[in-house]
């Protein structure tokens, strides 16, 4: 009994032997393909979302430094807006209502998420939006932006918060990209009626100042090559159409908006 008893522990021994062998070679000569049923690639809708989360993990953050503007002041920012969307219907798809945020900053910059979420800072506009036809091009070029979701796909594993240079790093794209946003914003403020000129004046504000703006732009001499595409786009486009000269002034509304920034 114990013979036959040894006799089928050896049988069941080399038995377990010969199956891990036989497992072993196959997976290493012929491997099986894994198919991951349960997961997809993630789409550029889930990214939008995922892009769009960021704007109540920002406001958390500088939950602190949000300025308050006003009823008056946000219905104005709304205005301009109205404007450019109701004048370009063909370029804008739906009536998305545009939420404003200005963050008490001395870094100037600007943003924008998905949805018509725009950012501003204080400094932004304390010392560069120096008149209401700038204002323009820069909110046209967000809402660009905001419009066609030109932004660059990338996985951000939520920590709670995210800082404005992590944020402005995040949402930097391409000269090419920049310049084609601004070609676009050019002929929109133009059905708009406003001086188209000074969308030019905006780019040649910024590289002056690119030590300023480094955080937003990331790499500073990447602004002059910028300026210049703009520039030779203005002047293929003299000859074809002449540039608008409007709204040369800035409207009451507007200084009671940037002196309200100021304090």
């Amino acid at each position: 009994m114990n013979f036959k008893f040894y006799l089928f522990l050896l049988v069941l021994t080399l038995s377990f032997a010969g199956c891990s062998s036989f497992n072993f070679t196959n997976n290493v000569e012929d491997p099986e393909e894994v198919e991951l049923i349960g997961y997809k690639e993630f789409s550029n809708t889930d990214y939008i979302e995922h892009l769009m989360s960021f704007e109540k993990i920002y406001l958390d953050q500088y939950r602190n430094d949000q300025v308050e503007i006003g009823y008056q002041n946000a219905e104005y920012l709304n205005s301009i807006v109205t404007k450019i969307v109701e004048n370009n219907e063909l370029f804008f798809k739906k009536f998305i209502e545009p939420k404003f945020h200005i963050i008490e900053s001395k870094i100037p910059f600007h943003f924008s998420l998905p949805g018509r979420k725009i950012f501003l800072s204080t400094s932004l506009l304390e010392k560069y939006i120096k008149n209401e036809t700038i204002l323009y091009c820069l909110i046209a070029y967000e809402l660009i932006r905001s419009e066609k979701n030109i932004y660059n796909k990338s996985f951000v594993i939520p920590t709670g918060n995210i800082s404005t240079e992590r944020m402005l790093a995040l949402l930097r794209i391409s000269t090419i990209d920049k310049v084609e946003i601004h070609k676009w914003a050019f002929y929109l403020l133009k059905r708009v009626g406003i001086e188209t000129d000074e969308y030019l004046s905006w780019l040649q504000i910024k590289n002056r100042n690119s030590l300023d703006f480094a955080i937003q732009i990331g790499d500073i001499q990447s602004i002059s090559r910028e300026e210049a595409l703009f520039k030779a786009f203005l002047i293929n486009n003299a000859s074809n159409s002449s540039i608008t000269r409007k709204h040369s002034g800035s409207s009451r509304s507007f200084y009671s908006f940037i002196n309200k920034i100021k304090g």
